[in-house]
C-alpha cells in the first residue's frame, strides 16, 4: 500500500486557472514532482503557446513529460496511460509525491478508469469519413451528438473523426458511452483537485497570459514552428489557440490588438468547454482558489 503521504495529486482546471504555479507550489511544500497532463504541453517548440512551464520552474522541482515530443508525433490517451503510470512509480519509488497537472480531461479521466471499454479503430470507416469536409463532419457530429460536439472544437478534425467513427461502429453516441463506461472503480487511488474561478476571475487572467505571451515571443515561435512542420502537420498543432491568429498578425491581415483579442476569445472558448466537460465528474474536490485547499 502506498502511503498517504505519496499519493498522487491531480490538479486539474480550465486553461489560464493558475493550476500550473499552484501545482509547482504543492511539488515544493509536499516534496512532489510534476507530471504533465495536458495534451499539447508534451511537445517541444510550442512552449509560449500552450503556456509551459519557464526555465526557472523547470530548475525548482521535477517535471515529466513537458516538451518531450517531437511536435509531428500523434500522441492518445492510452499512451498516457502508460506514460503517467511509469512516471508514478518512478516518482513514487524516489520517495516523493506525484502530482499531476494539466486540463486535458479526456486524459485524466482515462487514468482514473482505464481504456479497456474504448473502440479500437474502423479502417473503412475512418477512411471513407477522411473523405468529407471538416465543416459537414462537424455538422453531422452536432447533429447526433450535441452532448459530444459541445467539448470538441469545430476546426478539431481528429476527434470530429473519432467521435464520428465511435458512433458509426457502436450505433451509440460518444457522451452516452462515456456516461455508462466510465461509472466504474477507479484503477488508481488519487487525490483530485479541481481549480475552478470565477469566470470573471478567469477572463481577467486569460487577457493578462494573452499579452504575456505576446511580450515573450508568441508570434515567432509560431513563424518557426510553421516553418519546422511546413506541410507535415498531421495532428494540427498549427491549430492550438494563439499560432493562428499569430499567422493572420504576421501576414498582415489582421492588426496585433486584433490578433491578441482573437487569441482571448480562442481561450476563453477552450476554457468554457473545458468546464463542460468537468462538470459532469463527480469525484473532484472543487476550490475556487489555492486558498480553499
Amino acid at each position: 500500500m502506498v502511503s498517504s503521504s505519496l499519493e498522487p495529486l491531480v490538479i486539474a482546471g480550465p486553461t489560464g486557472c493558475g493550476k500550473s504555479a499552484w501545482a509547482l507550489q504543492c511539488a515544493q511544500e509536499q516534496e512532489g514532482e510534476l507530471i504533465c497532463a495536458d495534451s499539447r504541453q508534451i511537445f517541444q517548440r510550442m512552449g509560449l503557446g500552450t503556456a509551459c512551464p519557464s526555465e526557472e520552474d523547470y530548475a525548482q522541482v521535477r517535471h515529466h513529460g513537458f516538451e518531450r515530443l517531437d511536435p509531428r508525433v500523434r500522441y492518445s490517451a492510452g499512451q498516457f496511460i502508460v506514460d503517467t503510470d511509469a512516471f508514478v512509480r518512478e516518482i513514487q519509488g524516489r520517495g516523493k509525491r506525484p502530482i499531476l497537472v494539466g486540463g486535458t480531461g479526456l486524459y485524466l479521466r482515462a487514468w482514473r478508469f482505464g481504456l479497456e471499454d474504448v473502440l479500437a479503430s474502423d479502417p473503412l470507416i475512418r477512411q471513407r469519413l477522411e473523405q468529407e469536409r471538416q465543416e459537414s463532419l462537424y455538422a453531422r457530429l452536432l447533429e447526433r451528438d450535441p452532448h459530444s460536439a459541445a467539448v470538441i472544437q469545430p476546426t478539431d478534425r481528429i476527434r470530429t473523426l473519432r467521435a464520428l467513427e465511435v458512433l458509426e461502429m457502436s450505433g451509440r453516441c460518444p457522451s452516452a458511452l462515456r456516461t455508462t463506461d466510465w461509472q466504474r472503480e477507479p484503477r488508481v487511488q488519487a487525490a483530485w483537485v479541481l481549480l475552478w474561478p470565477s469566470v470573471a476571475d478567469l477572463d481577467a487572467r486569460l487577457r493578462l497570459r494573452v499579452e504575456r505571451m505576446f511580450l515573450d515571443g508568441l508570434a515567432e515561435e509560431a513563424l518557426a514552428l510553421r516553418s519546422y512542420l511546413a506541410e507535415d502537420d498531421p495532428a494540427l498543432r498549427l491549430k492550438t489557440p494563439g499560432y493562428c491568429e499569430a499567422f493572420l498578425y504576421l501576414d498582415g491581415e489582421i492588426s496585433l490588438g486584433e490578433a491578441k483579442e482573437r487569441v482571448f476569445r480562442r481561450h476563453r472558448q477552450y476554457a468554457k468547454r473545458q468546464r463542460t466537460w468537468f462538470q459532469k465528474e463527480a469525484w473532484w474536490r472543487r476550490v475556487c482558489s489555492v486558498n480553499d485547499y
